[in-house]
């Protein structure tokens, strides 16, 4: 899953982990973030940088990548999740699309749309940025495209509960064994 801050990604995953999370052909990782712990609305792993480049340094992470001054792990385990068959569902940015798409095959990648004000809406709601820092996500936003046969736009703009309700279906429409990567 990829899509602007603001675009509701966590939410929705978090909505899918409930209701699939019991299926043993889906996995949910926890991301490692070098960011406090409690500070963001998803569950994560709290590492420090040192920390975090340590385990990085020893492999531990399939996927990593920085943004807004934090650094961001998926873990080596969801490679052996993915050989086993398991739809791996993550959040990550779309910076390492790219590798997903060379590494990680087949994959399904889903891109959250977001309109500019409701974006706006929710990026001041949640109290986290400046004025300026929320434009300068606005205008990240507005570049932000995804495009190709393995990527489904997601428009996330009516109810949280009408979003992760047609992620769900995404989720549940795969066939394991064509397509066992979803990335986020």
């Amino acid at each position: 899953m990829v899509g602007p801050s603001g675009s509701g990604k966590d939410s929705i995953l978090s909505g899918a982990e409930a209701a699939l999370g019991k299926n043993d052909l889906f996995f949910f990782p926890r991301r490692d973030i070098t960011r406090p712990a409690a500070l963001g609305h998803e569950p994560y792993h709290s590492l420090s940088l040192e920390a975090f480049e340590d385990r990085r340094a020893r492999g531990a992470y399939s996927l990593s990548w920085p943004a807004h001054g934090l650094w961001y792990g998926i873990p080596s385990a969801i490679e052996s999740h993915l050989e086993d068959g398991r739809h791996v569902v993550v959040n990550v940015s779309r910076g390492v699309i790219p590798e997903v798409r060379q590494r990680l095959q087949p994959a399904r990648i889903v891109s959250i749309q977001v309109p500019r004000e409701t974006l706006r809406a929710r990026l001041k709601g949640r109290e986290r940025e400046s004025e300026s820092d929320i434009e300068a996500r606005l205008e990240r936003a507005a570049t932000f495209h995804i495009d190709g046969p393995d990527v489904v736009r997601l428009q996330n703009d009516s109810s949280l509960e009408a979003a992760i309700n047609t992620f769900v279906a995404l989720l549940t429409n795969l066939n394991p064994v064509e397509e066992n990567a979803l990335a986020r």
